[in-house]
């Protein structure tokens, strides 16, 4: 005759089951002890622990209750149906039930610590704060207490102090791999990105497989600019989780910094798939495809990406742009429209929509549009040289010189700058502006910046030589020049060495004739 097992023996299969992680069998041997002795606490405490590993919080408080109806100053039962209530999103009751606990066992920094815990979750940061150095008043050592005021100091902003709270728990534990990647996390909030980095490698030193630290310095390495670096630690993530849609989102970003544009289109191709609702691969791939010439794959994507996200200016942004390559100017005006609503403060909508007027040829809109963006960045460069070609175009060739000098004041290292200067210097229609020996140093400037390699460039360096007199310099760099393009583009550059072999210098007469 098989004989039920007694009281003892179902406690102990239950705590050897609860060890292995086998919660059902666990929850059947504390509950056939329940059966047998109904009014013991520790049991509904024991049981109430394995629902709580189960991930049924709401039976375990259930149980803790029992066990505090049969024992009122069970303190670890407390203590256990606040961690419960935590996990149930009841703050409240978990906070009363620590405070409790606390008033049980003044001494313990476990209750102050899961006050602390619960304060800090329900958005009562000073709170938390203090029970953390209450606890820390009573076991200074605690280096749990450090890690976790760390947290709650990050997660309210205050990223010094918890650095401050993550070294201390460093130096306390200092093969905690967690709080070097927390500190990272921090040091990259207080603009310390090489500390950061530094955390994280000493994390992967003691966790050599830790995927959240690889996520965070392949994520740091790919802000910084180290592309490569960024798509090595970003591997690793993936080998971990082929399907971490966040990692092989930015993996393709680092790609498409690399200019591996296959490689990024098939990573934000795999992380849309894992998450198709995400407008940010979305939007990552239409800048790779408008990249390689594939505009109307391109808009497709920025418009799904709009779809998902139509607050996001960028996307207005991109597709306007990808709409002026296709010579849909009207189209690209309506996107950069949209993206001035979604952003007024900004000057990038304001520059690409004077791009598109221009193209359009609205000279007076393009040029409203270029002082709103200027109004609003003083400094750029690419605006003024906006501005200048709309005042060239009008015929106002000394604002346009004006402007052309502003932008060569601002960046005297952009070779199409120093072009655009040397073009009027050398061919102006109004004499007072031209100005040979400064249509020289311009011209050789922006040669010299391409490397003597541009057929444009070298043209109006040509131009600049014939201004100053120097006609066999003239002719030696427009037979270059004929040397250089395609055979079909010859025939608009043969006039001008014929004018600079009969000693001419060349008027450009034409506002369309913009360099």
């Amino acid at each position: 005759m098989h004989e039920s097992p007694d009281l003892e023996t179902l406690v102990g299969r239950g705590h050897i089951y609860a060890r292995r992680g086998e919660h059902e069998k666990a929850l059947a041997a504390f509950t056939g002890a329940i059966d047998l002795e109904p009014l013991d606490a520790e049991l509904f405490y024991h049981r109430g622990n394995v629902y709580a590993s189960a991930g049924q919080p709401d039976l375990a408080i259930d149980d803790f209750s029992r066990a505090l109806e049969l024992k009122p100053d069970y303190d670890a039962a407390l203590h256990n149906r606040a961690t419960a209530a935590v996990d149930t999103g009841d703050f409240d009751a978990a906070i009363a039930d620590f405070s409790k606990a606390i008033e049980l066992s003044p001494e313990d920094i476990d209750p102050l610590n899961g006050r602390a815990a619960a304060r800090s979750r329900s958005g009562d940061t000073a709170g938390a704060l203090a029970d953390y150095t209450a606890a820390l008043a009573i076991d200074p050592g605690a280096f749990r207490l450090y890690f976790n005021r760390g947290n709650t100091r990050s997660s309210s902003g205050d990223f010094a102090g918890a650095v401050d709270d993550y070294s201390e728990a460093i130096r306390l534990h200092p093969r905690h791999a967690r709080s070097y990647i927390y500190r990272a996390v921090s040091w990259e909030n207080v603009d310390e990105p090489a500390k950061a980095i530094d955390d994280l490698t000493t994390a992967l030193r003691l966790q050599p497989q830790n995927a959240e630290a690889f996520w965070h310095r392949g994520r740091l390495h790919g802000s910084l600019g180290a592309h490569a670096k960024s798509v090595a630690d970003l591997t690793w993530v993936i080998k971990a989780d082929s399907d971490d849609h966040r990692a092989l989102n930015l993996r393709g970003v680092a790609y498409a910094e690399l200019s591996e544009r296959m490689k990024a289109i098939a990573d934000f191709t795999r992380s849309i798939a894992l998450r198709p609702d995400d407008a940010a691969p979305l939007f990552n791939r239409g800048l790779s495809l408008s990249r390689g010439s594939q505009f109307d794959a391109a808009i497709a994507d920025f418009t799904r990406s709009i779809e998902l996200a139509g607050d996001d200016p960028a996307a207005f942004l991109q597709r306007g742009y990808a709409y002026l390559e296709l010579l849909d100017p009207d189209r690209a005006v309506a996107d950069f429209t949209q993206a001035i609503a979604l952003a007024p403060e900004s000057p990038r909508g304001y520059l690409a929509r004077a791009m598109a007027q221009r193209r359009r040829g609205d000279w007076p809109q393009a040029l409203a549009d270029a002082n709103e963006a200027l109004a609003r960045k003083p400094d750029s460069d690419a605006a003024l040289n906006l501005r200048a070609s709309v005042h060239y175009a009008l015929g106002d060739f000394a604002q346009a010189l004006a402007d052309h000098e502003a932008a060569r004041q601002i960046d005297p290292d952009d070779a199409a700058t120093q072009n655009y200067v040397a073009w009027i210097y050398a061919t102006s229609p109004d004499e007072t502006l031209r100005d040979g020996a400064k249509a020289i140093v311009a011209a050789n400037r922006s040669c010299e910046l391409t490397d003597y390699a541009l057929p444009g460039f070298l043209d109006t360096l040509a131009a600049a030589y014939a201004e100053a007199g120097r006609f066999d310099d003239a002719v030696k760099w427009m037979k270059k020049v004929i040397a250089l393009v395609p055979p079909d583009e010859v025939s608009k550059y043969e006039p001008r060495l014929a004018l600079y072999e009969a000693h001419q210098p060349y008027r450009d007469s034409s506002a369309d004739s913009t360099p």
